[in-house]
């Protein structure tokens, strides 16, 4: 919190030497760039606690984008852009992992960790195993088993106790919403409304209230071949893109996901396909769970999107196609588009959501059964983002 803007050393307009003569058709933009890299590092040292894992970002960003069109900076203001990119290098580099338990002085022995019931019921609450908590911990299984015995938590106890008719009674009000979920959607539905059921559960309640649906599933399954590419963790790499499968009406979905984890960062519908509003939602995704170092477009939002379509859009398509062909829907009359706003779309946004939280609890088989939040709290320390973030 010592670091102090002036370290920069930015030479004033009096301090600067008069450049080269073929560099004076660059002086307006090199001034633009100069602006722009203080005005963004007064931004993060204004903060309480400045965020240097982004300004390393902000400063590497330059770096490249100055190389890339082939500016060329005095030379005093090059060599404190590389002094910082520098500093900040090491300052990250050499940060310890943070501590995620603190240890306590015990009456005798050596020094004890201190963990809470509340952090082990939170990690267990999503699923994960002794394994993978004493693994975020970073302390060994058998601590966290006597942790599980002295604050007397039970996984076994976190599992739902609903009978099976009201197991029935709850698929089918998932499948009432998304007809086509399959065993791993039901499952994380379930897991986003409270009800931590056991595989072997879920599948008897799927085959009571869903046989045909199964049987019809399994006749048309194929084989996906899908393609394998690396992200070192959580934020390194955001997918972001908009469907439109509703665009007739007047009607864009957007939607960005993480790369590592698959968790939906935010998923939203809109009346329009402005840059204005693809922002917003990109910015509730920043709010809510921080800044990606990447946003790209790859096939990973593609497979949403496609699952996005079978569990909710064709629904609204289909709907409103019918309308349309049965005369009740006339697409030329602004009047009726504002119907289908004002009607479709509060509906649409709450299913979006609804399946954004069943999609974050659903397991993924590639990724021995763990669901997107389970690999999102795995994302472990922060040295991670800042590997990611130098390597990519």
């Amino acid at each position: 919190n010592s670091f102090q803007f002036e370290h920069l050393n930015f030479p004033s307009h009096s301090q600067r030497k008069c450049p080269p003569p073929l560099l004076l058709s660059y002086n307006p933009f090199r001034q633009d760039c100069i602006s722009r890299l203080r005005t963004r590092l007064e931004h993060i040292l204004s903060s309480n606690i400045p965020d240097f894992d982004y300004m390393l970002y902000v400063v590497s960003q330059e770096r490249v984008f100055t190389s890339a069109v082939g500016l060329d900076f005095l030379p005093d203001v090059k060599e404190a852009m590389d002094g910082l990119y520098s500093c900040l290098t090491t300052l990250l580099a050499s940060q310890d992992s943070p501590t995620f338990v603190s240890w306590e002085m015990g009456p005798h022995g050596r020094l004890r960790f201190n963990i809470t019931a509340e952090c082990l019921n939170k990690l267990f609450e999503i699923g994960l195993s002794a394994s993978c908590v004493a693994s975020i911990l970073q302390i060994s299984k058998s601590t966290v088993h006597r942790r599980m015995r002295e604050y007397n938590i039970s996984v076994s106890n976190m599992y739902s106790t609903l009978s099976d008719d009201e197991l029935d009674t709850a698929v089918r009000n998932i499948k009432s919403r998304f007809p086509h979920a399959g065993y791993r959607t039901v499952k994380g539905c379930l897991q986003s409304e409270g009800h931590r059921v056991q595989w072997t559960r879920v599948r008897a309640s799927m085959h009571r209230v869903d046989t045909a649906g199964i049987l019809s599933r399994l006749s048309s399954m194929g084989c996906v071949v899908r393609r394998k590419y690396s992200v070192p963790g959580p934020l390194c790499m955001q997918h972001i893109d908009t469907n439109h499968k509703l665009i007739r009406y007047n009607i864009v979905v957007f939607g960005g996901i993480d790369g590592f984890s698959r968790k939906i960062m935010y998923l939203n519908a809109a009346s329009n396909n402005r840059a204005a509003t693809a922002y917003e939602f990109f910015m509730d995704g920043v709010r809510k769970f921080g800044w990606p170092y990447k946003s790209v477009k790859l096939y990973l939002i593609e497979r949403l999107w496609r699952d996005v379509w079978v569990a909710v859009t064709h629904l609204y398509y289909d709907v409103l196609h019918t309308l349309e062909e049965d005369g009740l829907l006339d697409i030329a009359d602004c009047l009726h588009l504002y119907c289908v706003h004002y009607t479709f779309l509060p509906r649409l946004k709450d299913d979006l959501s609804r399946f954004a939280h069943g999609w974050d609890h659903h397991p993924i088989r590639t990724e021995q059964n763990m669901t997107p939040n389970q690999l999102w709290s795995k994302r472990g320390d922060q040295k991670t983002l800042f590997n990611c973030r130098v390597n990519f």
